[in-house]
């Protein structure tokens, strides 16, 4: 029924229509002439080369090629993603979704939620605005924030505005899965490539892309340098300074070949407005190259057999170099977190200014006023590498800052040991030994265990250190290297021996808690299993109509026309368009 007075078409009874590729099918709906637009009411079905679609309601301008949902609608696109939302818009011009309420976003390895998803498909870019929440099944995580952008193409995610994340993992021997949980400013997840390095692409970056894909080789470049010409460098240095200035030009000859290398990747990223962080993507250079960090070659070259023990132990523990990580498929990822991070597993805590993390080998890394607790033990330093296995910490490192371990007596004692590395192990989450390694410090109160009463004051200095922990107790400990030591009664303590280090700080009330962290998050529920289940679009109007215009046509009752109209008809069409 088509009223020409208003130019509004009114059909019912099941129709379709095809502008191009597109095709819209429904129950019934309306025709408006003057805005070359239809609006599909009722079991309503669309589709073209990339998507098909269900809904309710939806509007499509013939014109602009823009389809308008007002109902809930779901979305299969032709790579096997699934999109769904109450209402929303697609520009297929320019291959773009914006869906609006309750907002969800299946792919083969994720789910995403939102209440706002602009998904711009030409460039495989995907935003999240508001209640944002991505699953990664491959990962094993859930990441939240009110704002956040995904690139298909690299795999690369950005999450802000109160972002958190959730390692769920696998269940242990016992069945029990202790998650990990975090959160921070801001948060960048990336995925490494297959030479262990990280993308570090943004959406809409193209040039810098390039600039930086030539720094780094440039950079490799520089490193892979003629060694001969390098050993010549060396001995014009010797033999023309002063024998002061040789030894420190001799000593940065030796640094790590990666410098030039960090230095270039800065100066790539100087201009990231997004990023902003020279340092950390130094950090996080260094960790996919497998720097790791120094420690006193002089400490660790003493003879004694136990300390060649602890170096091979930690040898064997170490991180690969670069020439020897095996080739990956690209979907090990590094995540982000920066300023303000909180870390919250059961058997350990821990705050820092900027976090990484790595799944290629479960490690960790805590950077810039970093403290971690386990059970009674807090430490604190400027960096410290958490290496683990099945999500427990079986190593951790702190180092850079002058590290500091403390562990509470009572409210006004506190034993404390300080060196330049401090290494914890841990088995089942449980710390069973510290060794202190460099300009060894302790201050120990001895506790009687009958009654808790303190029996003694032990101040030990030394070169290295190793104490023994049997149910959160001290049961050894052992001094390396000229131990000097002065053990104290308590009421004999002298006002001139201090009883807290000079960097002492017991940051208890800034230990944080699972609710803290998650704050007003909760885990969605897979839905998953139910979209997959979905039947897709089948068009049964479409081809019933299809199916009964060919029996006409073979019975000759009906032939499509498709000569043109005459001159007098298009000057009424369009006298009538152009109707006041």
């Amino acid at each position: 029924m088509f009223n020409t007075d208003k130019n509004i078409g009114r059909f019912y009874g099941g129709a379709t229509f095809t502008n191009g590729t597109n095709t819209m099918e429904a129950e019934r709906g309306y025709f408006y002439a003057d805005m070359d637009e239809i609006v599909g009411v009722e079991n309503v079905e669309m589709k073209n080369e990339t998507y098909t679609m269900r809904s309710d309601s939806v509007s499509y301008n013939s014109e602009t090629e823009i389809a308008k949902y007002f109902t809930r609608s779901v979305t299969w696109k032709n790579d096997g993603e699934i999109l769904a939302s109450n209402e929303g818009d697609y520009y297929n011009k320019e291959q773009r979704y914006l869906f609006r309420g309750d907002a969800y976003v299946l792919s083969a390895n994720q789910e995403m939620w939102a209440d706002t998803v602009d998904y711009k498909e030409q460039i495989q870019y995907i935003e999240l605005r508001h209640l944002g929440q991505i699953r990664d099944e491959e990962h094993k995580s859930v990441v939240f924030g009110h704002y956040g952008n995904y690139s298909d193409s690299t795999g690369d995610t950005f999450l802000t505005n109160n972002p958190a994340y959730l390692s769920f993992g696998d269940a242990d021997g016992d069945g029990v899965n202790d998650s990990v949980y975090m959160r921070s400013d801001s948060m960048y997840l990336y995925l490494i490539d297959s030479l262990g390095y990280c993308t570090l692409t943004r959406p809409d970056s193209a040039t810098l892309a390039a600039e930086q894909a030539k720094k780094v080789q440039d950079a490799l470049d520089k490193i892979k340098a003629d060694s001969t010409a390098i050993a010549k460098a060396k001995m014009d240095i010797l033999t023309t300074d002063s024998t002061t200035k040789a030894r420190i030009a001799a000593r940065q000859m030796e640094l790590d070949s990666l410098v030039g290398l960090r230095t270039e990747l800065a100066l790539v990223e100087k201009n990231d407005s997004l990023l902003g962080v020279e340092s950390s993507l130094v950090v996080l250079i260094d960790s996919l190259r497998g720097v790791n960090p120094r420690v006193d070659s002089l400490a660790l070259a003493k003879s004694d057999s136990l300390i060649l023990n602890r170096r091979a132990l930690i040898d064997s523990l170490s991180r690969p170099r670069v020439d020897s990580v095996p080739q990956k498929s690209g979907r090990d990822r590094v995540m982000l977190g920066l300023h303000r991070v909180k870390v919250f597993r059961t058997d350990f805590q821990g705050i820092c200014d900027s976090m990484l993390m790595f799944s290629v080998d479960s490690t960790a890394q805590l950077h810039k006023n970093s403290v971690m607790w386990n059970e009674m033990n807090q430490v604190v330093s400027e960096r410290a590498d958490v290496y683990t296995r099945g999500q427990k910490p079986y190593r951790v490192l702190f180092s850079e800052g002058k590290p500091l371990m403390s562990a509470e007596i009572d409210t006004t004692h506190y034993n404390q040991i300080a060196g330049k590395t401090i290494e914890s192990h841990f088995e089942d989450g449980v710390m069973y030994r510290t060794d202190v390694v460099g300009n060894a410090q302790t201050y120990y109160y001895m506790v009687d265990d009958a009654d808790g009463a303190l029996m003694g004051y032990l101040v030990a200095e030394s070169a290295d250190m190793s104490f023994y922990i049997e149910d959160n107790q001290v049961v050894g400990i052992m001094y390396r290297g000229n131990p000097v030591y002065t053990i104290y009664p308590m009421d004999k303590i002298p006002a001139s021996q201090p009883q807290r280090m000079e960097n002492f700080v017991w940051y208890i009330e800034d230990k944080p808690t699972r609710e803290q962290i998650m704050g007003e998050w909760i885990v969605n529920p897979s839905e998953r299993e139910r979209y997959e289940s979905m039947q897709a679009p089948q068009f049964p109007i479409t081809y019933s109509i299809l199916r009964h215009r060919d029996a006409l046509v073979a019975g000759g009752r009906w032939a499509d026309r498709k000569d043109d109209i005459s001159q007098l008809a298009k000057d009424f069409v369009k006298k009538v368009k152009n109707r006041k």
